[in-house]
């Protein structure tokens, strides 16, 4: 329970400074705070494309994965409602995107790919969690991402803040359904996570072996 529990307040703070300011900085400052806050109780993952990569790496069961994706979701829909009470702001100007379907899903893909590939890098092998440099090797990411995915997908890579947003915009009397657009940002972003799990046990074939012997 106390790792879903940070999962939600975590997403909670993060997404809420992503949609209140829009400021990479800021986001990435926010995220590291919560990496390093969470990362000794749920690994401090935030994000469910995350969880992905982490449970392929980890050969988790499913049912840790669902627990951190609703815990996360919850934390997203809850900042959407925090942010409209606190600024008036709907979720719906996240999807002010025109770009097509195809550069929405290459985009995402390449954005989660890296961050998934990061964080099993620096906060899943023993060499570098233990340096203390994981939770500013992960925000210093951020915005990197941003500014590549900015002007064609919003740089998202999170399913949580997709799914939270639609949950929020329906709930709120909306119009913004499951359309092609939301299908191609989540389908994208697990595909993202996905490959960065087959990368990491390509490229660190030896050790993954070494520590589920």
């Amino acid at each position: 329970m106390k790792k879903a529990i940070i999962e939600f307040i975590g997403t909670f703070f993060f997404v809420l400074t992503i949609v209140i300011t829009g400021n990479p900085i800021a986001i990435a400052s926010m995220l590291m705070a919560w990496v390093y806050i969470g990362g000794s109780i749920s690994g401090g993952h935030y994000n469910p494309a995350v969880s992905l990569a982490v449970a392929i790496r980890h050969k988790w069961n499913w049912m840790e994965f669902a627990k951190y994706m609703i815990a996360q979701i919850l934390g997203a829909f809850a900042a959407m409602q925090m942010t409209l009470f606190l600024t008036g702001k709907s979720a719906l100007h996240l999807f002010n995107i025109h770009s097509s379907f195809a550069q929405i899903f290459t985009m995402e893909t390449f954005l989660t790919f890296v961050l998934a590939f990061v964080v099993l890098v620096v906060a899943t092998t023993r060499s570098f969690k233990e340096s203390k440099i994981f939770g500013l090797a992960i925000g210093f990411t951020i915005p990197a991402l941003i500014g590549l995915g900015g002007p064609v997908s919003g740089g998202i890579f999170n399913p949580a803040i997709i799914l939270g947003a639609v949950a929020s915009i329906i709930i709120s009397g909306g119009q913004l359904g499951i359309n092609s657009m939301i299908v191609s940002y989540i389908t994208a972003q697990l595909l993202g996570a996905f490959l960065a799990a087959c990368a990491f046990k390509y490229f660190n074939l030896d050790q993954y072996i070494n520590e589920h012997n």
